[in-house]
C-alpha cells in the first residue's frame, strides 16, 4: 500500500470531527450517508464543462473512497454498482454516462485557499483521473484517483459543508443540485443564513451570459424549482428555507434564504459531536459493516480471477447468523481467500 507523501499533512491532526457519516451504499433515514467537502472546492472557484451530474458523481466517489484517501492511490469500483445507487435515487437507466462524467471531472479544476500554521496557502488541481476498458465501460470498473494534495484539502477543511449524498443524488434540475451545495454551506452557522447578490448568486449558479437575465426569470426558474424540491423533502435535506427578496429602490438586488435545521438533524449532529474523540470504527452508526477499498484491493490478491464484488454480497449474507467481526476487512479478505482455495485453483 503507498504511504503517504512526507508533504502531506499528518493525519493525526486532522480534526476527527470532519468525516463522513453513515454509509453511501445504503440509505438511512436514522443516519444519512454525509460527506464534508471544501467550500472552495464545491462551490465558488470552479472552471469547467462540470455539470450537475457531474458534482453528484464526484461527492459520490470521495465518500465512497473516505477512509483511503491518504493512503490509497489508484480506487477502483464497479460500473454497475455506482450507477444502481445512481438509478435507485436519480433515475439513471444506463451506466453510459458515468465515465463521461468522469471525463469532464477530469477536464474541471478548482482553485482553494487554506492555512497551514498560521500561512495562507493557495493551490489549484483538477478534480479526478479515471480510466476503464474500452470495451466495458458500461459493465466494467472505473479505475481514478483524486490528486494527492487535493485529497489533503479535502479532509483537512478550514470551511465545509455536510452534504447529504442520496438526497443530492435525488434532486433534478439544472441548478438544483449548486443551489443546494450553497445552502448547506451556511446550515452549521450560528445563524444560518445566505444573503447575496443577484450578480454573485448568477455567477454561483453559473447561469449561462444572456439567459435568465431578469430576476423574476432566475426566481421562476431556478431557484422556486430547487427550494420546493428541499421544502417539500426536509428531512432528506436536513433543514427548510424560505427566501426574502431584498430591493435597493424598486428593483430587487440580493436574496436572503434562511435555514431552520429539522428535529432529525439536530439530533444525528448530537451524535455525531462525541463520536469525535473515538477512533474511526469499521462499522458506520446504521450497524452496516464497511470496507474501505484497500479492502477489496487485498481481497483481489488473495482470490486473482474471482468477483470480489460478488463475494461480497457472499460474505455479508455468510456473517448474517454470526456474530459482528473485531477487524471487517480482515474477515472479508480471509472469506476471500478460502473461496480462492476451495473454488477458485485451477
Amino acid at each position: 500500500m503507498p504511504k503517504t507523501p512526507k508533504t502531506a499533512l499528518k493525519q493525526s491532526a486532522l480534526p476527527l470531527a470532519v468525516k463522513v457519516s453513515g454509509n453511501p451504499w445504503e440509505a438511512s433515514d436514522d443516519n444519512p450517508a454525509t460527506v464534508p467537502l471544501p467550500n472552495d472546492v464545491i462551490i465558488t472557484k470552479v472552471t469547467g464543462d462540470y455539470t450537475e451530474r457531474d458534482r453528484k458523481l464526484w461527492a459520490f466517489l470521495v465518500a465512497a473512497v473516505w477512509d483511503d484517501l491518504l493512503t490509497v492511490r489508484i480506487h477502483e469500483i464497479r460500473v454497475s454498482k455506482i450507477n444502481t445507487i445512481f438509478e435507485q435515487y436519480g433515475g439513471e437507466k444506463t451506466a453510459s454516462w458515468i465515465w463521461e462524467s468522469a471525463k469532464r471531472l477530469s477536464k474541471t479544476h478548482v482553485e482553494y485557499e487554506l492555512n497551514d500554521d498560521g500561512k495562507r496557502l493557495v493551490g489549484v488541481s483538477n478534480l479526478l483521473n479515471a480510466q476503464t476498458h474500452k470495451d466495458l465501460r458500461i459493465t466494467g470498473y472505473l479505475r481514478f484517483d483524486i490528486p494527492p494534495l487535493l485529497c489533503e484539502v479535502i479532509r483537512a477543511p478550514c470551511r465545509f459543508s455536510r452534504l447529504r449524498l442520496h438526497f443530492m443524488i435525488g434532486l433534478s434540475g439544472k441548478y438544483a443540485v449548486t443551489l443546494y451545495m450553497l445552502l448547506e454551506s451556511v446550515a452549521n452557522k450560528q445563524t444560518p443564513v445566505l444573503d447575496v447578490q443577484i450578480n454573485q448568486l448568477r455567477q454561483w449558479l453559473k447561469v449561462p451570459e444572456g439567459k435568465l437575465e431578469k430576476w423574476f426569470d432566475i426566481k421562476r426558474f431556478t431557484l422556486e424549482p430547487a427550494l420546493k424540491q428541499i421544502n417539500e423533502n426536509s428531512n432528506a435535506a436536513g433543514f427548510s428555507v424560505s427566501m426574502e427578496e431584498i430591493k435597493e429602490g424598486r428593483a430587487v438586488d440580493r436574496v436572503r434564504f434562511t435555514l431552520t435545521k429539522t428535529a432529525g438533524r439536530i439530533a444525528n449532529e448530537k451524535c455525531l459531536k462525541p463520536k469525535a474523540i473515538e477512533q474511526p470504527k469499521a462499522a458506520d452508526n446504521s450497524g452496516a459493516l464497511r470496507l474501505p477499498l484497500s479492502a477489496f484491493e487485498q481481497a483481489k490478491k488473495a482470490a486473482p480471477g474471482l468477483d470480489v464484488y460478488g463475494l461480497e454480497f457472499q460474505w455479508r449474507e455468510w456473517l448474517a447468523n454470526k456474530p459482528r467481526p473485531d477487524n471487517p476487512a480482515g474477515s472479508f479478505i480471509g472469506f476471500c481467500k478460502a473461496k480462492y482455495q476451495k473454488d477458485g485453483k485451477t
